[in-house]
């Protein structure tokens, strides 16, 4: 292995090990204010800021993702571009800014949500602060220097917990959530500004304005699709059955996105700037893609599989009888989660490689698949709504193995033998627990949670074992940075 070759190798890993420690320490915090804030306030609250905060998550989803992509991409430092992505993310976040305020009022009345205005007024600040940080984040993206990224998200993910729990807890509600997601946006942008050396100038590059454009406008496109793939469910429950059911629908759905970002997006977070480094070797990005989809359906498809065979024990523990209506919601899109964690970097390898119109054409098809089974299952209920989405994703997930398979030397064969035994190992996990299942109706919650995970982990680990022993030893290799070259 060459000094480049280890050098990157060890720029992934180090990457991937700070990823790892952001995720895990972010989500753990931001998981355990979300389950108290849940006690202390209703459904329609939950629900309320569940959709303004839509308006945010498209805002980064598709205008900002589509400056930092191409910063990313780049490889390599490039003031020019630097500086002018960061006057147009201003300029636009100024906008964005104007137009919620300006807006907000016309969406609560066309909504028929009663708060809504308030909220997106108020969140349109954290918005704006996202603008800002688009270059710093991209530029430490780009550079694989994870740790400071690791770092601001836990002190501002801690910094929010301080303030939203105690208001919640002192009956402030709508508000606690507010200033919870304003104090987590306001510290994460002091941090990362602290953090990252580069400091934009007033220079606007009219060549990489250009770039920027030509390169964000499948990224953009792009995002637009995957944020109606991503939310609109959230927005029908809203829309068609209110803002308690919407706030259900979070409950279920807010521990796959703790476990979707703790487990599968810390490592994909290394995968854009990693492959667009090895993307003049095809060989060597092959091999370290289908090394990265395995390592993470080892270690994802079992916790997302567990997920949903301890969902009910878990809701009833973690949230409270009340919100048993999330059940269902948890459990059909933990099975969404098992395949999307091996898919972030099929989307990954698409941007790194030049060919963002293929995700923009297959986002489009999964989000116009997506809304239309979502508005013929709403009126039955979030539950519904949740096993739609699932669905979809399972039925059309080999169109997103197809760009691979045109983009990597590798064959269909060789993409099913990198996840296959998290599959197969995951199957016999979750033979064993529904087999245990009627030992376990009369325990307490917590008891029956303890004996399903202690039972599923047992279960997968035997099942690895006997099934791929090797694959076992080398992902344990690769973690280890002895497993050939990344």
């Amino acid at each position: 292995m060459s000094a480049t070759t280890g050098g990157i190798a060890g720029k992934i890993r180090s990457g991937m090990a700070w990823s790892l420690v952001e995720s895990w320490s972010v989500q753990a915090l931001q998981f355990l204010a979300f389950m108290i804030v849940a006690r202390y306030v209703d459904a329609a609250a939950l629900g309320v800021v569940a959709m303004a905060l839509l308006a945010g998550q498209f805002f980064q989803m598709t205008v900002l993702s589509g400056i930092s992509a191409p910063m990313v991409s780049a490889g390599r430092d490039d003031p020019d571009l630097d500086d002018t992505a960061f006057w147009i993310a201003f300029a636009l976040g100024a906008l964005m800014l104007l137009l919620t305020l300006a807006c907000a009022g016309v969406a609560e009345r066309a909504l028929d949500q009663p708060g809504l205005a308030w909220v997106l007024r108020w969140l349109s600040i954290a918005n704006f602060l996202s603008a800002l940080n688009v270059v710093p984040q991209a530029w430490l993206t780009r550079a694989l220097m994870m740790r400071p990224l690791a770092v601001r998200s836990t002190l501002s993910t801690m910094a929010g917990a301080l303030v939203g729990i105690p208001m919640a807890m002192a009956g402030y509600g709508l508000t606690a959530l507010v200033m919870q997601n304003l104090a987590t946006a306001l510290i994460g942008a002091a941090i990362l500004w602290a953090a990252c050396p580069r400091r934009p100038r007033f220079r606007f590059a009219r060549q990489k304005g250009r770039e920027i454009f030509f390169y964000s406008r499948h990224v953009t496109l792009t995002g637009i699709a995957n944020f109606f793939n991503s939310n609109s469910d959230v927005l029908i429950v809203g829309v068609v059955l209110g803002a308690a059911a919407a706030g259900v629908y979070t409950v279920g759905k807010r521990a796959l996105l703790a476990a979707n970002l703790l487990l599968a997006r810390a490592l994909s977070r290394v995968a854009f700037p990693a492959f667009s480094q090895l993307k003049h070797d095809p060989p060597r990005l092959a091999a370290a893609f289908l090394k990265l989809v395995s390592a993470t359906s080892l270690i994802t498809t079992p916790a997302f599989v567990g997920m949903a065979l301890v969902a009910d024990p878990f809701i009833h523990l973690v949230f409270g009888p009340r919100w048993a209506e999330a059940v269902p919601v948890m459990q059909y899109l933990s099975l969404f989660g098992a395949l999307q964690a091996v898919g972030i970097y099929n989307q990954s390898l698409m941007l790194a490689l030049g060919k963002p119109q293929w995700q923009t054409w297959l986002a489009a098809l999964y989000a116009v698949v997506n809304c239309t089974l979502f508005f013929a299952t709403a009126d039955q209920g979030p539950g519904a709504i949740a096993a739609a989405f699932t669905l979809r994703a399972w039925l059309l997930y080999p169109l997103s193995v197809l760009g691979v398979v045109l983009l990597l030397p590798i064959g269909w064969a060789d993409y099913w033998r990198a996840v296959r035994l998290g599959l197969f190992a995951s199957a016999a996990m979750a033979g064993c627990v529904l087999g245990a299942r009627p030992f376990l109706v009369q325990m307490a919650p917590a008891e029956a949670l303890t004996v399903t995970i202690l039972t599923g982990a047992l279960a997968y680990g035997v099942a690895l074992l006997l099934l791929g022993r090797n694959a076992l030893v080398q992902l344990l290799m690769f973690a280890r940075g002895r497993y050939g070259t990344a």
